[in-house]
């Protein structure tokens, strides 16, 4: 992550090591399919082919920007099997896009973060009746970055990322940083956390780890 510093003295914190699964929503069917007599169900296209039956026209999505490379591949895959399908993917973020979803403005979304229940139920307005469905697709990586001149490899556990975001660890000497790097010299600077200000579903993972981890530090 490449972040901005403010000026020479500013430190930055970036988010947080964790690794959350992204998944696509979309509106999901009453119809399961039929099934046979043993069981099995409808079948279903070869793994790998692209079946496009009579499909035509523009199909608009949004969300995740972090899904945009995946995502750009796999309408590339579609769109070249399908010549008369045209999808356009905004990456505006997880919270835009959920929110151009369940409002009927988009088809479907990327979303780092699954539906909220609140989420779930206008998006079954919007899907006629029938669940959104949440389909993990990919596999991402969250990180912290920081700008420490002269610390290399910096250590933070959980408790002590949970209490710098919640402001009770204010500067880099802290003596929990310090106890984790016994090596580093740690300046006296304030640690300048940035919190993301729109809705995200990488923020969201981020305060689950925290809650998950370290529950009596992130109440």
């Amino acid at each position: 992550m490449k972040l901005q510093r403010m000026n020479r003295r500013a430190l930055t914190l970036g988010a947080l090591a964790v690794s959350g699964a992204l998944a696509l929503t979309a509106c999901g069917s009453d119809d399961t399919g039929k099934s046979d007599a043993g069981g099995s169900s409808a079948p279903t296209a070869a793994a790998g082919s692209i079946k496009c039956d009579d499909a035509k026209g523009q199909l608009q999505a949004s969300g995740s920007s972090a899904q945009k490379n995946a995502i750009d591949a796999w309408v590339k895959a579609y769109t070249a099997a399908c010549k008369g399908v045209q999808i356009n993917y905004n990456p505006t973020g997880s919270g835009a896009g959920v929110t151009a979803f369940t409002q009927g403005q988009t088809a479907f979304a990327g979303s780092d973060s699954p539906l909220k229940p609140e989420e779930a139920t206008a998006a079954k307005k919007t899907c006629g009746g029938n669940n959104a469905v949440d389909l993990p697709m990919v596999g991402g990586p969250i990180a912290i970055g920081y700008n420490l001149p002269g610390v290399d490899n910096l250590v933070l556990d959980a408790s002590t990322i949970a209490k710098i975001f919640d402001g009770k660890i204010k500067t880099w000497d802290d003596d929990a940083i310090a106890k984790l790097n016994p090596d580093a010299k740690l300046p006296s600077t304030k640690i300048q956390a940035f919190h993301r200000s729109d809705e995200s579903g990488t923020t969201d993972n981020f305060t689950k780890y925290l809650k998950a981890v370290s529950p009596s530090d992130w109440k």
